[in-house]
């Protein structure tokens, strides 16, 4: 889910290539769950995570003991600063033998500009196909004979209940029914 999340998030990489890629290295890959979890991670599922897999905010790792497995020229850092070691100050990177684009790259990407880029992307492809969101920004997915149901959307993806350029929106289903199509 981190690498999903950086990749498309912060790289906006298509998950159809990530999906790709796990589907040809993963040794226990499973094609459903593969597809399913990529399409999550892209915005194209009908499951959207409603949280971001940030790699600095150590969630997945609050000892470090992962990160210095994997990235031991950081094990003189303070805990503190190891998914985040351009934030230490400079006497403890000096300290613990770490120069920054030297002997630990440099950052690829600034994350919070990556992301709202991607989130603008989003927002502007759903306001491309305002039928296929309902009056409260939620997802409209067509079933089979021509009814809709809404899906969970993340808050940050809803569009605005008002549509300047006066498109008609899906028709919002009520909890637990489907609305039929509006032609």
């Amino acid at each position: 889910m981190v690498v999903a999340s950086f990749l498309v998030e912060y790289l906006r990489v298509s998950w159809v290539q990530g999906a790709a890629w796990f589907e040809e290295t993963l040794v226990d890959m499973d094609p459903a769950i593969n597809a399913m979890m990529w399409q999550n991670a892209g915005r194209s599922g009908i499951d959207q995570w409603n949280f971001v897999m940030s790699p600095e905010n150590a969630s997945q790792d609050p000892t470090g003991k992962f990160t210095l497995r994997y990235v031991p020229e950081l094990a003189g850092l303070p805990t503190k600063h190891l998914h985040r070691p351009w934030t230490a100050p400079a006497a403890a990177l000096a300290k613990a033998g770490v120069a920054l684009g030297e002997t630990y790259p440099l950052r690829v990407v600034d994350l919070a500009a990556e992301r709202a880029l991607s989130t603008a992307a989003v927002l502007a492809m759903r306001a491309r196909h305002p039928r296929r969101n309902d009056a409260g920004g939620y997802d409209v997915v067509e079933l089979p004979g021509g009814a809709t149901t809404r899906v969970f959307t993340k808050r940050e993806y809803r569009l605005p209940a008002d549509d300047d350029a006066g498109r008609k929106r899906a028709t919002p289903a009520k909890k637990g029914r489907v609305a039929k199509r509006r032609r």
